[in-house]
């Protein structure tokens, strides 16, 4: 390889190689007849709409084409055909940004899987992937077509769709979710979405640059920490080479230009290794490959980050990787590695016997290499190569082929523990986004229990993260740390390889500033959740210490007595307003915290109840509504064959104009007139009572009576008092009081026109925020 071969290299990711070269896997089924073969891929080609058969179709359906044809059965490749015609089908018409037919998209979404040797169930649905969204496509007819598992695929990689969200987070956080959630019954959802995602960013010159930069940002805080969760590093390096491009461009076309600069020096030296390397273990006749690993662009520009160095002074831009048949092999070469090369303290890595929780394993080892110059060297055997490349997918391709790793879902625990929360009363989308990126998405450290376990914690934990990773209750008794056997602050950051010891006591608890220093949302949400409760409490404890003292300062005061301490939440309510507290139970909090003077309160409490006491004055004449039958037009109640005799409102029912009416004679008051479904009246002899009807009501207004009940807030009152005005009603009377805790009762009298302007200040008052019912008195 020349030196401008090598430098372009790191584009690519290809490798430099010496060795035998050894094919992982053999061919599992033999190759099928080319021509026959070619005349089935083309035959699909030829039931795509005419308009939508352009070359770049013809192109990306050739080399899915020649990647699975290898694999899978004709039987499969016949149903890949038929998906084809179906997806070509539903999204005819259709463009992309670049100006391609739609259809192209998801050949290529197909191809980068079939690069995976995934199932025809997975390239199915990965060519279907947007006819739920994007097309009139049903998921019956995908069941009916392709089966359950290609349909519940293609839905789980579906958005949404256009269901309301207070912000594009929240969207895109239950879109997260309901990914998970399927996820959690088959992983293939995720492989088909990071397919999805990689090939967008492909393309993704072809979008405005607001679009760019967002989905840039959103790649590499979601999808590129995905993949590397799922091992699937191929992919990984894509993702974040292709959004750091667009999310800085400046920084990365600075790093391309001087890694360019660096790298033939760079090629020397490592094809030097890889010559000495070479010949020492054909002498000692291990059967391997020996190759140059380039580091791809967004990796350098962390690196540079964490190490606060320029490129010029990163050494491992290229690294070597032997790949050998065994783990024995692994360490006889890093033995023969050390042998030739001084190895440097501290920095070898053993993720063979304790693999990362992304099931990565290999032997990771930096050494001083042939001119004096740090030189990494990673050793792996094939299966290992391989998952460090598909990561999860080439899990699953192994567990389709009967390869026996049953432990696949032990494996994939991390899914469900993201939708733990949801069980937890905590399931806000903005929560939920905030523990996928904390504790499933964010890069990891592993540190080790006394008794040498693996716990994996987000990067920058604490040994407040590590208490409440080992058990709740471990994180509540907390009261100290020894990291490598020596006593630490709460607020160290725990580094990889360290072993904690947690120190407890029956006195532990939680302290505040714990929030500023936990790092995972678990131990957050744990701490938050034991504050809230223990707010919860010291209220009740106020609340009743406020109530003891006003009923004792009542006492001395002699005020009437009340049959139950509920009677006095009505007058508490309204004077609690009057102080600047939102209802009676909040002033009882600050009774009880000395925030708010008991004999004041008691004092205008005691006033209260006796002015309620004391029986209240006759309203005057003209309220009580008494009028004298005349003719319509005359009268607002006509009373058939009678005139000028005196007519009463219930007072019972209250009716309005409108209400379906009945009079009832009395001895003394004349007639009195009721809604005709008052209780009042419904067991009275029929000779009592008298036909009556609604005459001329004019502008006059009636009183009625409604009854309300909402969650307690405060501004309620406020917000009934400005409904009823906004109705044009006027409220002549009110009686107020809180049930168990957060249930607001209320009885209304308003004054109205008629039934339909009762009616409209109903509809008022139920759109009043935490209303739960109004109904008549």
């Amino acid at each position: 390889m020349d030196p401008k071969e090598l430098s372009e290299s790191i584009l690519g990711e290809q490798e430099i190689e010496t060795g035998e070269k050894i094919s992982p896997r053999d061919d599992e089924h033999s190759e099928m007849d080319r021509k026959a073969s070619g005349k089935l891929r083309d035959s699909y080609i030829g039931r795509i709409p005419e308009e939508d058969r352009a070359i770049s179709v013809k192109f990306a359906w050739h080399e899915l084409w020649s990647k699975v044809v290898h694999y899978l059965s004709r039987e499969e490749l016949m149903t890949l055909g038929e998906a084809l015609v179906l997806a070509g089908a539903a999204h005819k018409d259709q463009k992309r940004s670049t100006g391609d037919p739609y259809i192209v998209h998801s050949i290529n979404v197909a191809s980068i899987l079939a690069e995976m040797q995934l199932d025809v169930v997975t390239l199915a649905a990965a060519l279907l992937h947007d006819v739920l969204e994007d097309t009139d496509i049903t998921i019956e007819k995908l069941k009916g077509a392709f089966g359950a598992d290609v349909a519940t695929l293609v839905d789980g990689v579906t958005k949404l769709g256009k269901l309301p969200f207070k912000s594009f987070e929240d969207y895109q956080a239950e879109n997260l979710r309901k990914m998970f959630v399927v996820m959690a019954k088959d992983i293939r959802v995720v492989l088909i979405k990071l397919a999805d995602r990689l090939h967008n960013m492909r393309t993704l010159g072809a979008l405005r640059k607001d679009k760019q930069m967002r989905i840039a940002r959103e790649t590499l805080e979601i999808y590129a920490p995905l993949a590397h969760r799922l091992g699937i590093y191929q992919v990984k390096r894509g993702l974040e080479d292709l959004a750091f491009k667009y999310a800085d461009p400046e920084m990365y076309y600075e790093i391309r230009r001087r890694v360019r600069k660096k790298l033939p020096e760079r090629e020397t030296v490592v094809r030097k290794a890889m010559e000495v390397l070479s010949a020492r273990l054909a002498e000692e006749g291990i059967h391997c490959r020996v190759k140059g690993r380039a580091k791809h662009f967004f990796s350098i520009y962390e690196k540079m980050n964490r190490k606060k160095l320029p490129v010029e002074q990163l050494y491992d831009l290229l690294a070597l990787r032997v790949v050998v048949d065994d783990i024995a092999a692994c360490y006889t070469v890093l033995g023969i590695v050390h042998t030739i090369w001084k190895p440097i303290p501290g920095q070898f890595d053993d993720y063979i016997a304790n693999p990362k929780s992304n099931m990565y394993q290999s032997l990771h080892t930096t050494v001083v290499g042939p001119t004096g110059e740090p030189l990494e060297v990673q050793i792996r055997t094939w299966d290992m190569n391989s998952l460090a490349e598909y990561g999860i997918a080439a899990h699953w391709r192994y567990k389709e082929g009967g390869g026996g790793l049953d432990d696949l879902d032990a494996k994939l625990t991390w899914i469900r523990q993201a939708l733990e929360g949801d069980h937890d009363g905590t399931p806000e989308p903005s929560e939920f986004l905030e523990r996928l990126k904390d504790d499933v998405l964010s890069s990891e450290v592993f540190v080790f229990t006394p008794q040498g376990e693996v716990v994996s914690l987000p990067r920058g934990s604490s040994p407040i993260d590590f208490a409440y990773a080992i058990h709740t209750q471990v994180g509540m008794r907390c009261v100290g740390a020894m990291v490598n056997n020596r006593i630490v602050a709460m607020g160290y950051e725990l580094q990889n390889g360290d072993i904690v010891k947690i120190i407890t006591s029956p006195q532990g608890t939680p302290s505040r500033d714990w929030l500023k220093i936990a790092r995972s949302s678990k131990a957050r949400s744990k701490i938050r959740a034991h504050f809230r409760a223990l707010e919860k409490t010291e209220r009740i404890e106020k609340v009743q210490r406020g109530r003891d003292l006003l009923e004792r300062e009542l006492r001395r005061r002699g005020t009437p007595e009340f049959e139950s301490f509920e009677d006095l939440l009505p007058l508490l309510n309204k004077i609690a307003r009057d102080t600047g507290q939102s209802n009676g139970e909040d002033l009882l909090s600050a009774i009880g915290a000395g925030h708010q003077s008991v004999s004041l309160i008691a004092q205008r409490l005691a006033g209260k109840a006796q002015s309620q006491a004391a029986p209240p004055p006759a309203p005057p004449e003209q309220e009580k509504h008494t009028s004298f039958a005349g003719k319509k037009g005359e009268s607002d109640i006509v009373v058939e064959g009678a005139e000028g005799v005196q007519v009463v409102l219930s007072n019972c029912c209250e009716p309005v104009p409108g209400d379906p009416i009945v009079g009832f004679s009395t001895r003394s008051r004349g007639i009195t007139v009721h809604r005709a479904d008052c209780e009042n009246v419904k067991n009275a002899k029929e000779e009592r009572f008298i036909s009556v009807s609604w005459g001329y009501t004019g502008n006059r207004r009636y009183t009625a009576r409604l009854k309300l009940e909402a969650i307690d807030r405060g501004g309620l009152f406020g917000d009934v008092a400005q409904a009823i005005i906004a109705g044009d009603g006027a409220m002549t009377g009110i009686k107020a009081g809180v049930v168990g805790g957060n249930l607001a009762r209320m009885k209304l009298e308003v004054r109205v026109r008629d039934l339909e302007h009762l009616y409209f200040i109903v509809a008022k008052l139920n759109a009043v925020k935490g209303m739960i019912n109004v109904s008549r008195g």
